[in-house]
């Protein structure tokens, strides 16, 4: 073994100037590339998500529902749909990613304009009578078709969304393109949409049942203050009633039920409604922002003496393995009777 060792190394040493000019030949070429390469921009956004409430908060609600004799359960129940895992998924979605090409720039152009310009391909889509600055409602198929195209490209070239660490619930955005505007401003529009989107369903039950327990209390409210205004009036026009004679009391006592029976109603739904505030506010999940993409953009434009470095490096590994298949292919072509 030792000594198939000291064979090579006396090869490679005899081979020093083919591996140096190999070298050279390999690096100026690497060199060339980097220096000659369109420089690609990454902007990334990366945030903490809360996809679940506060166990402890949760169980201080029931608890105080419980002693006010009410069941929050359809108030803070919450859908295991949003884990981060499919809230990533979401971030890759056609719908999500449709819209925010769809959306403008400063209410400029659509995104989807700049990547085409960008892509240079915003020529042949308006050949092919392919135009993204008109409403949206004007929108056709072929629209459709190359919208779908283009959220295909994304995911494949552009689009990095992820976890930085498994065990904290951290979600990485990344988009990466050849213009560091473009890049910018993709990144945070599919952000925005996402976020809103994850927020609104997120709580989208527990803003219903506020709606519809708002709605109950305006309405049994007003019942209340009519009952109210009969008993007094009632009161009002028979203030000499005889309290002797039952039947005449029969309309006073009526009413007083009806003010008592409105008055309960409306004390547990005023009870039910501000509970459900509470609900309400504490399933609205926390989105808090680390990092967000700033100018200048990371690139992944390398520095000229880095070029040089790795390029002789890359280089000279490459014709020393080389060299040695090389010799090994033809010593093995020697023992070969």
């Amino acid at each position: 073994m030792l000594k198939n060792v000291q064979k090579w190394i006396e090869s490679m040493l005899r081979a020093w100037k083919v591996i140096l000019v190999g070298s050279f030949i390999i690096g100026g070429v690497y060199f060339s590339y980097q220096m000659l390469k369109k420089t690609s921009y990454r902007a990334e956004t990366t945030f903490v998500l809360q996809t679940e409430g506060s166990s402890g908060f949760g169980g201080q609600l029931s608890s105080l529902a419980n002693l006010a004799g009410v069941n929050i359960g359809s108030l803070t129940e919450s859908s295991g749909v949003f884990q981060i895992d499919n809230i990533i998924e979401l971030y890759r979605s056609y719908r999500m990613l449709k819209e925010t090409l769809l959306s403008r720039v400063e209410d400029s152009e659509r995104l989807i304009t700049l990547y085409g310009r960008e892509a240079k391909q915003l020529q042949k889509w308006q050949n092919a009578g392919v135009n993204f600055e008109i409403p949206e409602d004007k929108l056709i198929v072929r629209h459709d078709s190359v919208l779908k195209e283009v959220v295909e490209k994304i995911l494949e070239n552009n689009l990095v969304v992820g976890k930085p660490s498994r065990k904290l619930s951290i979600l990485s955005v990344a988009y990466t393109s050849r213009d560091e505007g473009f890049a910018k401003a993709f990144n945070e529009s599919l952000v925005e949409h996402v976020n809103d989107f994850y927020l609104e369903t997120k709580t989208k039950r527990t803003k219903e049942n506020l709606r519809v327990l708002r709605i109950q209390a305006d309405s049994v409210k007003k019942v209340l203050d009519k009952a109210l205004f009969d008993l007094a009036s009632y009161q009002e026009e028979n203030a000499n009633l005889n309290a002797i004679r039952s039947k005449a009391r029969l309309p006073i006592q009526k009413l007083q039920i009806d003010v008592q029976s409105a008055g309960i109603v409306y004390q547990e739904i005023v009870k039910n409604l501000e509970i459900a505030k509470v609900a309400h506010r504490n399933n609205q999940p926390l989105i808090q922002t680390i990092d967000e993409p700033t100018f200048p953009l990371a690139d992944d434009e390398m520095k000229w003496y880095k070029a040089i470095v790795f390029g002789l490096f890359i280089g000279g590994g490459l014709m020393i393995f080389s060299l040695s298949v090389r010799s090994i292919y033809v010593s093995a072509l020697k023992e070969i009777p």
